[in-house]
């Protein structure tokens, strides 16, 4: 049972491997990361402290050979290392002078060649100086042989690949200098430290992987509710148009014309001019319904509501306000120009072209009554539709299409035929 718990769990780290591996071509989760998290991996890739302070580690050791022993066969080490961190300065500062239409895949070739020449070169220079060591000092080159490959390592969060072949490379150099110079353990102890590696590398390499897939799906979970949002946003839009407008003839309803008219009321400065009130009745119509029937009512109102609404200005506002009657509220209107509008109304009504209904008697007509709400009077709602309704009933009492008037305040009401 054991034994079968093991090979389980050594087929796992293989599998782990081969994907790992698989991803030599890019950077880690190039299906997940995005752009900006591609170009934080190589930037984190190209940092050279780790460079900078394996050279100088063995420039100090070559350099300590010739102050303690006199012996320069160090040197070659030192001068290859400053050599090999020279080229990686000259791809850092490309890299950092990149345009901005650089591309990802382009930098992460030249990463890759960049981590060859340097895995050539810190495996050169350090098996120089294993050969040209001598005394404890040695122990330190031991000892300091663990710097690139470490790190290397810590760089496997973004390309394991790469890390892995250089890793490889620097091993594979110096366990081929040990042997040679005489430590047959070399080959063997290199394996294991870099089956260590491989093993760490490859636990970067899950964890990363399972980070940038989680961070995919939090982007892809937030653009889906950003989208499901807009999309409600636009469903509450329609079907607050919905709630407050006439299904039949597309005018507002009277809910949203109630609060129309106490919102001017409310927001009428104390220095502007009048507010006007149309009441719009449809003379006779239910006669008219009763001789053509209501279907043909239905349209005949549909007619009124666009006539009113081509003589409508830009800030007027139109509503049905119950059965055959509209209403038409004018902001800052004097007692003229509301005159005036009304008059425009009723000549827009008599003048629809009903041709297309079946059969219709005669045309339709309007009787409309204007109440006018002076500015710092303070009127409610209700006295001005009083006003207004009292002079459509003026106008219907004075034969019917015609227009008549009423001026609201807070303490009278006078119609003005």
């Amino acid at each position: 049972m054991a034994e079968t718990r093991k090979m389980e769990g050594l087929r796992t780290r293989l599998t782990a491997l081969r994907r790992m591996l698989a991803s030599m071509a890019g950077l880690i989760g190039s299906d997940y990361a995005t752009k900006e998290q591609a170009w934080e991996m190589l930037e984190g890739l190209f940092n050279p402290l780790a460079h900078a302070l394996t050279a100088t580690a063995i420039t100090i050791v070559a350099w300590h050979n010739w102050h303690a022993y006199g012996s320069l066969a160090s040197v070659p080490a030192a001068i290859i290392v400053i050599g090999t961190f020279a080229i990686r300065l000259a791809f850092v500062r490309r890299f950092h002078r990149r345009g901005p239409d650089a591309r990802v895949s382009d930098w992460v070739r030249r990463f890759a060649s960049s981590s060859f020449i340097a895995a050539l070169g810190w495996g050169s220079s350090l098996s120089i100086l294993l050969y040209t060591t001598e005394g404890a000092t040695r122990f330190a080159v031991f000892a300091l042989i663990s710097a690139p490959i470490q790190g290397a390592s810590a760089r496997a969060y973004a390309m394991p690949g790469v890390v892995i072949l250089h890793i490889s490379i620097v091993l594979g150099m110096i366990s081929v200098t040990a042997t040679a110079f005489g430590v047959t353990v070399a080959i063997p102890l290199a394996l294991l430290y870099l089956w260590y590696q491989v093993g760490f590398v490859s636990e970067l390499f899950t964890l990363r992987t399972r980070m940038l897939k989680a961070d995919h799906d939090n982007r892809a979970l937030l653009g889906q509710v950003t989208r499901y949002n807009a999309d409600l946003a636009v469903m509450n839009a329609r079907l607050s148009t919905f709630a407050l407008t006439d299904g039949l003839t597309g005018v507002s309803n009277r809910r949203n014309f109630d609060e129309k008219l106490r919102q001017n009321l409310q927001d009428q400065p104390m220095h502007a001019a009048s507010l006007a009130l149309l009441l719009i009745d449809v003379d006779h119509f239910k006669r008219f319904n009763d001789n053509f029937g209501h279907l043909v009512g239905d349209e005949c109102l549909k007619l009124v509501a666009a006539a009113i609404r081509s003589v409508e200005r830009a800030d007027d506002f139109t509503a049905r306000y119950g059965g055959e009657e509209f209403a038409l509220i004018l902001p800052a209107t004097t007692r003229a120009d509301a005159l005036m509008v009304a008059e425009r109304v009723r000549l827009a009504v008599a003048a629809m072209d009903c041709s297309a209904l079946p059969n219709p008697a005669r045309g339709l007509t309007v009787s409309i009554g204007v109440g006018i709400a002076v500015a710092n009077a303070n009127i409610q709602p209700r006295t001005l539709l009083e006003a207004a309704d009292s002079a459509l009933y003026l106008a219907k009492q004075s034969g019917r299409n015609c227009v008549r008037d009423g001026m609201a305040s807070g303490q009278q009401l006078q119609q003005i035929a």
